[in-house]
Order: structure tokens, then sequence, then C-alpha cells
């Protein structure tokens, strides 16, 4: 049985978000794969922890910029192809933050990354994709966090597209 979640995500700053974006509809056109919005995941927490916008409004920090460090794919559905950052401090900050104000345990983000396809192909399709894919960017910042309502693990076409935005913070500079 799927548990339902509050997701903490952050989000890309434009332009860079539009062309994660960008990519992502061209993609799920292509392979009639599901839609999302780009982020980053931070950190899972069950529902019945406090109000997700009370916990963004506890969070204070400025916008991360974290590092490119390659295009990749896996197995799993939830990372079929991504964007692959170098973790830095701020990003550990974020999730010691979030999980203090959640009073969880925080665990750091072994592997930061942006999702650009959620879709079943074959290994050597999600290579050749992740060796075409050159981005004219060698870092990208966040600027605001988002938490979002999902199943996990989020494993379909449709619990991706049942993903629903509960809050969402700017991260002033």
């Amino acid at each position: 049985m799927k548990k339902t979640a509050i997701v903490y995500w952050l989000i890309p700053a434009k332009p860079k978000r539009e062309l994660f974006s960008e990519i992502i509809r061209i993609l799920a056109k292509q392979l009639d794969a599901a839609r999302f919005e780009p982020h980053l995941t931070v950190l899972a927490a069950p529902q019945d922890r406090q109000p997700p916008g009370k916990i963004l409004r506890q969070i204070k920090l400025s916008p991360i910029r974290l590092k490119v460090r390659d295009i990749s794919c896996s197995s799993k559905f939830a990372k079929t192809l991504f964007v692959r950052f170098k973790p830095n401090g701020a990003l550990d900050k974020l999730v010691v933050d979030l999980a203090r104000v959640m009073k969880s345990r925080a665990k750091a983000v072994h592997d930061p990354h942006v999702s650009l396809l959620y879709k079943k192909i074959p290994t050597a399709a999600k290579k050749d994709l992740a060796s075409t894919i050159k981005l004219p960017f060698r870092e990208v910042v966040f600027d605001s966090i988002q938490a979002v309502r999902c199943a996990l693990p989020t494993q379909t076409h449709r619990e991706v597209e049942a993903w629903r935005v509960v809050a969402t913070k700017r991260l002033p500079a």
C-alpha cells in the first residue's frame, strides 16, 4: 500500500527552470511520459506533521547554488534521466533546518538531482538520451522551496500527475 507524504522540493530559478521545463515537455511528448515541474527533492515527511506552510515560514535561508556534475540515468522510475549536482554546505544546512523544524531526523541528500524524465525505457535509450543532452551552464540557482503532497514511492505516470503543491516559499537573496 502506498503512503502519502509531503515532499519538500527546491525549485530552479528562471531561466534554467524554463529550460528544464522545456526539456521535460519535449521528452514527455516524444516518449508519452508524465510532465512535471523541474525540482530537486530535499526531504520527505509523513503527512501527519505540522502544516507545510508553517514549516516553510520557519525556514530562513538564501537561494542555493549547485554545480552540475553530469547528466545520468538509472533503473529507477523517478530517476530515469536526470541532471546530477554536487552537494554542498547550503543544501546540507537546508536539510538540517527542515528536519529541525519538523522534529524529524535529517538525512543528507546523497545524490542531488533534477529529473528530466519519468518513464520505463530500455537502458540503451536512456544512455543515448543522457549523452545527447548538453546544458549551456555549469551551475543552477534554486530560489524557492515547495511542499508537495504525493504518493511514495512514485512509480507511475498517474502518480506523477496526482502530485499537488500545498505550500511555496521564495528564498530571498
